[in-house]
């Protein structure tokens, strides 16, 4: 049966009513009890609120562990000055005002920093030994690296006492140093699948629905069956996803093994695989050649000359939308072949030489952990919380239409992410390497968009090549 709602129907009882049994053995299997349920959706953090915490603690000792514990202090008694820099106004302008009504005494500065120039100040601030905020973030492309620094607290140690049981289980990697140490939470889960555009799905393919499109795409192989299809009845003018750059973050995103021991990093077990079923999908003709993020790449989504885009539940907003504004009620979303990945993410954490601990968690566990504020940060920006607790309170909430369901043609977007790209996703430890995977692999691919002749092995030797001059003290395999 469909994981998400088996889960839904033991979290929420006989209102949601199910048949389909097939994968909840997966998902339990993940260390996801019932109770667990709620590890769906995609976004950020746990959320078990203080009052909750509180009375926990009060009846079993061995509940001190409690996510939100650190804050049991009278939150109008908690007085202090935090700082934290961050890159989205938006976000700190609407959720300090939401924060301050129950933390009153608690001031929040927030500086802003350009996402591109973030870890730079703060390894400029710390060598110094000028300011340096009490929460810091790190964004996707760097949060190996921010981890690497040792500059983040132990979450899991006092005053913060966080449980890692109360967040989804496939994101505890994803907020872990290489100690094992919970050292920050996520600011909202990044779970990704693809958006489709359903008149293109509708007219060649015969429809539009995404339980019978996860049935044409299970596989990747299967993928270069219907874009060849895809290819020849619409004599070249459509195809599968924009460029091989579309295609290489999902593929590289799908596979979680470990590949890095120390200073040793296993870029042919890393990447092998990937780059070889890239070259197939190139050599079948079936991607286009355009680079991400250029202009040319944007515009394309209301050409409707792809069927495929990668995306998390940021996309809608932020991609599909920004960039197809007229495009309402023909876009889809369904799960890529084969297993779910993560797209983009920021982890938030707080500084280990921090004078104001307690504060700083109060705010970071508030925006991206607690009830009130997962509500508030879901509602206002989109952003989905990792903590289980939320989903088990909020069944109205994700059965009610979201901001872009209309625009993806009444599809419950959330509901989706939740039931058919969650449960069988898996996390991947965070590696200072990453960011230079990410660089080679931006440098590469479009030179193997431009010359098709180059092979698998050529592309792997230049791969470690390319490594080796961005990280020299490391032993490259």
């Amino acid at each position: 049966m469909n994981i998400g709602k088996r889960l839904l129907q033991q979290f929420w009882g006989d209102s949601y009513k199910v048949n389909n049994t097939k994968h909840l053995s997966k998902w339990a299997s993940g260390a996801i009890s019932v109770s667990l349920l709620a590890s769906l959706l995609g976004a950020c953090g746990n959320g078990n609120n203080n009052n909750e915490s509180q009375a926990s603690q009060a009846s079993s000792p061995a509940s001190s562990a409690s996510a939100s514990t650190a804050t049991a202090t009278d939150p109008t008694q908690l007085s202090a000055t935090i700082k934290v820099w961050d890159w989205d106004e938006a976000f700190t302008k609407g959720m300090i005002p939401e924060f301050n009504k129950k933390y009153p005494n608690i001031k929040v500065e927030v500086t802003v920093v350009n996402p591109n120039d973030y870890l730079q100040k703060l390894q400029s601030g710390i060598a110094s030994g000028s300011d340096v905020a009490d929460v810091i973030l790190g964004e996707e492309a760097y949060r190996g690296k921010l981890f690497d620094l040792d500059v983040l607290d132990n979450l899991e140690a006092a005053p913060y006492n966080f449980d890692r049981s109360s967040v989804l289980d496939y994101t505890v990697p994803y907020i872990s140093n290489s100690k094992g140490q919970i050292v920050a939470v996520d600011q909202a889960i990044t779970p990704a699948g693809f958006a489709y555009r359903r008149d293109l799905a509708k007219e060649y393919w015969g429809t539009d629905d995404p339980a019978e499109l996860e049935k044409l795409i299970p596989t990747w192989d299967d993928f270069i069956t219907k874009g060849t299809e895809l290819k020849d009845k619409s004599g070249g003018k459509v195809l599968m996803f924009p460029g091989l750059g579309d295609a290489f973050l999902v593929l590289k995103g799908q596979n979680t093994t470990p590949y890095v021991n120390g200073t040793e990093v296993d870029v042919t077990t890393k990447l092998s695989k990937s780059i070889e079923m890239l070259f197939k999908m190139r050599d079948a003709g079936i991607l286009g050649k355009n680079e991400l993020w250029t202009p040319a790449w944007s515009s394309s989504m209301a050409k409707g000359e792809f069927m495929f885009y990668p995306m998390a539940p940021w996309g809608p907003k932020w991609h599909i939308s920004a960039n197809d504004p007229e495009g309402s009620g023909r876009w889809g979303l369904v799960k890529a072949p084969e297993v779910g990945f993560t797209r983009g993410g920021t982890a938030v954490g707080i500084y280990k030489d921090s004078k104001v601990k307690e504060a700083a968690w109060a705010f970071v566990n508030f925006a991206y952990q607690s009830e009130e504020g997962s509500l508030f940060n879901f509602k206002n920006f989109g952003n989905m919380t990792s903590n289980k607790a939320f989903y088990e309170k909020q069944k109205a909430l994700f059965e009610a239409p979201g901001p872009f369901d209309e625009f993806f043609g009444g599809q419950n977007l959330s509901m989706y992410y939740l039931e058919n790209v969650i449960p069988e996703m898996k996390g991947q430890a965070q590696s200072k390497y990453d960011s230079v995977v990410d660089a080679v692999s931006n440098s590469l691919y479009p030179l193997w968009t431009k010359d098709q002749s180059i092979t698998v092995e050529a592309a792997l030797e230049k791969f470690k090549s390319e490594m080796k001059n961005k990280a020299s003290e490391a032993t490259i395999k």
